[in-house]
């Protein structure tokens, strides 16, 4: 295969006939290698000008990667395409330095730019990879990463299984399992990615490898939280387990009842032995459509299903609370039902309207209604300057993380030892405005960064503070491996090494989190 060799000619730093340069440098290095995966993919190799690739730009979920113009996509059709696309893209960095660019996309979850997107360079979109589905037993199901999870949970619903995954429909598989998720039955039976049997990813090298118990064991956990920084994923298989129908749903209360909500709150999740069939998240929104007015929301799931246990006792001191329906008086002011999974991942995606531009950042903190009612003040501070503007939303989302779910069983996976000095609650922020406000997505970034560190350095006098960061929740600027032991983190950076060798997916992925350094190397 022959590469465009980059130009070797001098040029004067400093200078805008150097960066222009350079620039068209970069556009030809991209062009190059464009040209080489067409020559030897095809038609799956698609070009600006393609109704595919509009397709695969338009579909990411956040706007600030929609507006991301890579060079060309990949659309590999099976696993054996991706080892072709993989072995181009690392055979250009030994001509381009490292400069060789690509990312790589499942669902296109992740809201912050980059994340699975990329300027000017390749992206791999996973889109079109097969699954397999149900095994004969009814025991596994294995899919393909950019599978969402309601389609998913609709494979598994009609033969009362199903395994653990995504609490919203339309989020991707394989940045929710690499990034060891959270599920609706994660008390009983850990993250997400705990009930990975099987990865099949390709290697940095083009080789095709099962990474599972047995095989390649050490590779099998740096994927279960190791996000892409060991290859591409292009299948899963998941374990299941017997359920059928449960009781959940939103119940909507006024902001009169917010303390009320936070004592409630720490009550449930300090509450020992843990219901281990009880799932909950206490939300604060506002947006345009509150005008202005904060409302609380809460997510109630209990998990068992034979038979499924409406208003169970668990639940009490959150469903004794006031309720108000936000959308009017003649709307219902909740949705509780017995109802199937599908129906409730779809019941929280239906929250999310159109297109925006999404800022998602976490923190977390030991269990402490003064913690929940300090961070909404700050919050409050923070947002109150923005709004008014177009299509604001912000939900503050406090989830519970209760030591019963740190513990994960003995799980083998790369969060390793999580610091939770037992249970603790984690905050998934979720702000955005419309489209064309894009002049303030530094203005959010800064304004969340400076909330943060300033909640930090309350949680820490009231001795509260934790370090954990959900990579799945985490902003482009948070460093959620970062926060992990460095027994973890260095037990990652040998399987690193030794899979990948010339580090492709350290140096040429720039989306995604990076491992970080251990003592300065």
């Amino acid at each position: 295969m022959t590469l465009l060799q980059p130009s070797t000619t001098p040029l004067p730093f400093n200078t805008t006939a150097h960066t222009q340069a350079l620039g068209r440098q970069y556009l030809l290095r991209d062009h190059a290698l464009c040209g080489a995966l067409h020559k030897t993919m095809g038609d799956k190799v698609v070009f600006p000008n393609a109704k595919a690739f509009s397709q695969s730009v338009g579909s990411y979920w956040s706007l600030k990667n929609t507006e991301i113009h890579p060079s060309c996509i990949v659309l590999p059709s099976s696993a054996q395409e991706v080892s072709e696309a993989v072995s181009t893209l690392s055979l250009g960095a030994t001509v381009w330095k490292d400069r060789c660019q690509f990312a790589i996309r499942g669902g296109g979850h992740t809201p912050w730019a980059g994340a699975a997107n990329i300027e000017q360079g390749i992206v791999i979109d996973t889109s079109n990879l097969p699954a397999a589905g149900l095994s004969k037993d009814k025991k596994t199901i294995t899919v393909s990463p950019s599978w969402t999870w309601d389609q998913v949970y609709s494979t598994l619903d009609p033969h009362n299984v199903s395994t653990l995954g995504g609490r919203v429909g339309g989020v991707g598989v394989g940045g929710l399992v690499t990034g060891c998720g959270i599920s609706y039955y994660s008390p009983r039976y850990g993250f997400t990615c705990d009930v990975v049997e099987n990865f099949e990813v390709v290697l940095a090298t083009g080789d095709i490898v099962n990474a599972n118990a047995t095989s390649h064991a050490d590779l099998f956990k740096a994927l279960r939280g190791g996000g892409n920084n060991f290859g591409v994923v292009t299948a899963i298989t998941l374990q299941t387990f017997p359920q059928g129908k449960f009781w959940g749903g939103q119940t909507f209360h006024p902001f009169s009842t917010r303390k009320a909500n936070f004592k409630a709150l720490e009550r449930l999740i300090t509450t020992h032995p843990y219901d281990p069939y009880a799932h909950f998240i206490n939300t604060l929104v506002i947006n345009n459509m509150t005008f202005g007015n904060w409302i609380i929301g809460n997510s109630l799931q209990y998990t068992a299903s034979d038979p499924p246990v409406p208003f169970p006792e668990v639940f009490k001191p959150m469903t004794d609370l006031p309720r108000f329906s936000p959308f009017g008086p003649l709307a219902p002011d909740n949705t509780l039902r017995i109802d199937n999974i599908t129906d409730f991942t779809m019941e929280y995606a239906s929250l999310f309207t159109y297109k925006k531009r999404w800022l998602f950042a976490s923190i977390a903190f030991g269990p402490s209604a003064e913690m929940m009612e300090t961070f909404f003040q700050l919050a409050n501070r923070t947002v109150a300057p923005f709004t008014s503007l177009p299509g604001f939303q912000l939900s503050i989302s406090y989830q519970p993380l209760p030591s019963v779910m740190s513990e994960r069983r003995g799980s083998v996976d790369s969060l390793g030892p999580i610091q939770t000095g037992g249970d603790m609650w984690f905050v998934h922020w979720g702000m955005a405005v419309d489209g064309e406000y894009s002049s303030y997505d530094k203005v959010f970034q800064n304004a969340v960064r400076e909330l943060f560190e300033e909640a930090d350095r309350e949680a820490e006098k009231l001795g509260v503070k934790r370090s954990y960061v959900p990579m799945t929740y985490a902003d482009g600027w948070q460093d959620p491996i970062g926060t992990r032991s460095e027994g973890t983190i260095r037990e990652m950076w040998q399987t690193s090494r030794k899979y990948d060798p010339l580090q492709v997916f350290q140096k040429q992925v720039p989306g995604g989190f990076k491992l970080p350094k251990v003592g300065g190397k």
